[in-house]
């Protein structure tokens, strides 16, 4: 199944000081850090940072929430997994770690039987490279059909 890149409570004090780096979407407080480094295995719902590390430095992470919504024509099993939180600290960008925290995400997703990720990204091309497509009631949200 690939490598596990889900963050758990030994990475809380990274993440916290990682959420310094000029950049990060928001600073983040002990009580959300380990909300987020739950360390448990994909349920409903759920939030789970994940990870990577280059060296002994966090060098980017991504969140996924796992959800259910009401059943409709593009979610017929309602589970949907919405990604926010992605950023990877200057040093360390273009080496494709986004990209292997992005497939962590889907392959959970998929396991959990999600029917679609979803965003809301100014990254557009990272997303739309990765199978992403525009919503066309909103500009900003971009999802993927699992």
């Amino acid at each position: 199944m690939g490598e596990n890149y889900r963050l758990t409570v030994n990475d809380v004090d990274r993440l916290l000081e990682f959420s310094k780096e000029p950049g990060f979407p928001c600073r983040l407080v002990r009580e959300v850090a380990e909300l987020y480094c739950g360390g448990v295995m994909v349920k409903s719902p759920c939030v789970q940072t994940y990870g990577i590390y280059d060296g002994e430095k966090l060098a980017s992470v991504m969140t996924a929430t796992y959800a259910y919504v009401f059943p409709h024509e593009d979610s017929p099993g309602g589970r949907i997994c919405h990604i926010s939180g992605t950023f990877t600290a200057d040093e360390f960008r273009h080496k494709g770690y986004a990209t292997v925290l992005l497939n962590a995400i889907e392959r959970d997703a998929r396991g959990w039987s999600a029917d679609y990720l979803c965003c809301d990204s100014s990254a557009d091309g990272f997303y739309k490279n990765s199978g992403f497509i525009g919503a066309p009631e909103n500009e900003s949200r971009l999802w993927k059909p699992l």
